[in-house]
């Protein structure tokens, strides 16, 4: 598993970072990033986990043979 990590720093970084995160949880970003990893790279990607409190986002990737 690999991390990407995105940080928000200075005045507002909380609220900045919640209304990216629903951006891509509720605004439909989340499509987005799904279909365009899918379409450059060897594996299929799919949200497979959300957490609300940490406002983690967890993406698998499954070969596209599979």
């Amino acid at each position: 598993m690999k991390n990407v990590t995105l940080t928000f720093a200075g005045q507002d970084s909380d609220e900045m970072a919640q209304q990216f995160y629903t951006w891509v949880v509720d605004g439909g970003l989340e499509d987005q990033i799904v279909d365009t990893l899918s379409e450059m790279g060897p594996s299929n990607v799919e949200i497979i986990e959300i957490d609300n409190d940490s406002l983690n986002i967890v993406l698998g990737c499954s070969y596209k043979g599979e």
